[in-house]
């Protein structure tokens, strides 16, 4: 792409425009994490050296892909970058924190990977939100062992997300299934009462939704209140105790227990770290 009268800024690896980062080079992939205090135009058309992935953690920004195409980032959004690819983060609406993953050539080369499976493995995958914070948690240790986890959590994620189903072979009532879960996140709805609910019953309920969503039902309950007690976290704004109580764990001991195991943050050190 050529934008005429612009000045395009190259971005080695492991630079950022943001006014706050930092760069945990592990090996063939980097782990770097941005952050905006504040509302901050760049303006600047840039590209980064390396294939990258960013996460938006918490915050909001526009960006500009070519002179006709926006992008609006909000909490959550996953989005790929191909090597020297040319975009401007225009206004940031902020505090905002983004995590990336910068991906050396050699480790495509070496997996067997092409950009256009990592940009597929970004749109598919759901649980985007774990693999991130896991890998934030992994740069914070920054020891002899985050090389090998962080490339592990990363071949777990593109080998999970291109294994995924496409959603539109879904039967109606898996999609019916998946939408009241969704919508009652913070309950926990029986698997009866889906039953009864769908009309389908519970043994096929379970068979099927592990095929569709590689998971276990009571695994996809827990990760929704997992994701959405990130977001009362992120907030800072709740303690420990109405953050568990909030998104429908028995206890905090309980929420603490099972915030570890997906992210690998203990609720109170995940907080410091933000």
């Amino acid at each position: 792409m050529t934008l005429e009268n612009d000045h395009i800024v190259s971005l080695k690896k492991g630079h950022y425009l943001a006014p706050k980062y930092s760069a945990s080079n592990l090996g063939d992939l980097l782990i770097g994490i941005t952050k905006y205090d504040m509302p901050v135009e760049t303006g600047v058309w840039h590209s980064h050296e390396k294939s990258l992935i960013s996460f938006v953690l918490y915050g909001n920004n526009i960006e500009h892909r070519s002179k006709t195409k926006t992008i609006e980032r909000t909490s959550g959004s996953l989005n790929f970058y191909y090597a020297n690819e040319i975009h401007k983060n225009v206004y940031n609406q902020f505090p905002s924190k983004h995590i990336s993953v910068e991906i050396d050539n050699n480790f495509l080369i070496n997996y067997g990977y092409s950009e256009t499976e990592v940009e597929l493995a970004v749109k598919k995958n759901s649980d985007a939100i774990f693999t991130f914070v896991k890998l934030m948690h992994e740069a914070t240790i920054n020891d002899l062992n985050s090389k090998s986890a962080v490339e592990m959590l990363f071949l777990a994620f593109m080998e999970n997300s291109l294994g995924t189903n496409n959603e539109l072979q879904f039967p109606h009532w898996i999609k019916s299934v998946r939408d009241i879960l969704n919508d009652r996140w913070n309950e926990n709805v029986s698997l009866t009462e889906l039953s009864e609910i769908v009309n389908i019953h519970p043994t096929t309920i379970s068979k099927y939704f592990r095929k569709y969503f590689k998971c276990t039902l009571g695994e996809y309950v827990r990760k929704l209140k997992v994701r959405h007690s990130i977001e009362f976290l992120n907030s800072s704004n709740y303690s420990l105790t109405e953050t568990a109580y909030l998104c429908g764990f028995s206890d905090q001991s309980h929420f603490t227990k099972v915030f570890k195991f997906y992210t690998g943050f203990l609720p109170k050190n995940y907080s410091k770290t933000l």
